[in-house]
């Protein structure tokens, strides 16, 4: 039976984690977004790179200064993965000017041994100028003792050169664990954070970082999987952002939702979404555990 590695990859919101993880995985499958905590939850992607079975878990980004039920749920959640994790990448963009929250992350994985891999992402903002990249080079050596790789998703530079380390560094030792560490219901938790991930995209600024997606009820047929969604805000003024006028911004959420997830999951898909206030959602207990926040 072949060896499957766990990859764990870490970062503040922003930082373009999402989109290297779309770019191994070829499909949409995680949230990208210019807001914080994009993703909320470990969700699990199996990818094959140089010949290796890989479960890449996209960390959620963990926030340092809320402490809310929610955030304290995504730090725990990071926390719970890293005994089965092979190697970390920790993902950062070229213009970080304060590592405090990647020295925490670090800190965490000093303290249980693992292998980790400074990631530098969005090396084409730099243009011609190349101070801003010399200066958070020197400023991650003087931290870290850790590799350093500079890349680009968008313009493709200097992956290759990360790939092949990360095949060699996950190569020289067995699998942490042989347990399978991805969550029964990993499908429905993705389908969740691509709707809400449209929604974030879709209301701009107009919406304030606080909703929630519960997958109610799906049924799966032979060529159609029926979802049936609520969408949870904490106040009334929200609920009216994302119904919009006359409803177009919800037909809309719907619209663009579904066409993510036909092309993923190579399905048709009809999709029902309900929208609902609840005051203080972020610390309900009952309701993070049904989303998948709290195991």
């Amino acid at each position: 039976m072949k060896r499957k590695y766990n990859l764990s990859i870490v970062g503040q919101s922003n930082t373009g984690k999402s989109s290297l993880i779309n770019y191994l995985s070829d499909m949409k499958v995680t949230t990208e977004s210019h807001r914080l905590q994009t993703t909320r939850i470990n969700l699990h992607h199996s990818v094959n790179l140089n010949g290796l079975k890989i479960n890449i878990i996209d960390t959620p980004g963990i926030s340092l200064v809320n402490n809310d039920l929610l955030s304290e749920s995504m730090k725990n959640a990071y926390i719970k993965t890293l005994s089965s994790i092979d190697l970390i990448l920790i993902v950062l963009d070229i213009k970080n000017k304060d590592l405090k929250y990647e020295e925490s992350i670090m800190n965490l994985i000093d303290s249980v041994k693992k292998n980790a891999l400074i990631v530098v992402n969005k090396i084409d903002l730099a243009e011609d100028d190349l101070v801003d990249l010399q200066n958070l080079k020197d400023k991650l050596n003087e931290l870290f003792d850790n590799e350093i790789f500079f890349i680009s998703i968008k313009s493709k530079q200097g992956l290759n050169q990360l790939f092949n380390r990360v095949s060699d560094v996950l190569q020289s030792e067995p699998p942490a664990t042989k347990d399978k560490i991805i969550p029964t219901k990993n499908r429905i938790y993705a389908m969740q954070e691509i709707i809400r991930g449209v929604i974030v995209n879709l209301t701009h600024n107009e919406l304030p970082y606080d909703t929630a997606v519960l997958i109610d009820k799906s049924e799966e047929k032979r060529k159609l999987i029926s979802l049936y969604a609520t969408i949870f805000t904490s106040k009334e003024n929200q609920k009216k952002i994302i119904i919009g006028k006359s409803g177009s911004m919800i037909k809309r959420i719907g619209m663009e939702s579904r066409l993510i997830l036909e092309k993923n999951y190579n399905s048709k898909f009809f999709i029902s979404l309900n929208v609902l206030v609840k005051d203080n959602w972020k610390n309900n207990y009952s309701l993070l555990k049904k989303i998948g926040y709290i195991d």
